[in-house]
């Protein structure tokens, strides 16, 4: 084996697991913006719950550190709950959406901008 390719094994494992921690901390952020929108965690009984969970479903997001695949998003009975971490039907973070368009303001052209999203997508 290689140095580069065992280079390229540690970064893919590395941006792996960087990947899993990410996933990780979404969850969990989503999951209190949840508790803090019913006044309750799970299963709690409270006089100061305002709503009911409502289960799950899962979406993938495109982040600054990969995609996101498989990121469970709780959801409220009444359907009026809307995380912060992301934007209603968006598939990708801010962040990505602004290093489309400045790329697109610096007059990169498709094909070397889709070469930038490409290579980094290989090592996931």
């Amino acid at each position: 084996m290689t140095k580069e390719e065992i280079s390229d094994m540690t970064r893919f494992a590395l941006s792996d697991r960087i990947r899993s921690a990410v996933k990780a901390v979404l969850e969990q952020v989503i999951e209190e913006e949840l508790t803090e929108h019913v006044g309750a965690r799970h299963r709690e009984k409270t006089d100061a719950r305002t709503g009911e969970r409502n289960g799950s479903y899962h979406r993938n997001l495109i982040t600054p550190v990969g995609k996101i695949e498989q990121l469970r998003v709780p959801r409220d009975r009444e359907g009026t709950f809307t995380t912060e971490v992301f934007e209603e039907y968006h598939r990708s973070t801010g962040e990505v959406e602004d290093a489309i368009l400045e790329m697109w303001l610096q007059g990169i052209t498709r094909k070397v901008a889709s070469g930038n999203f490409r290579k980094p997508a290989q090592d996931r």
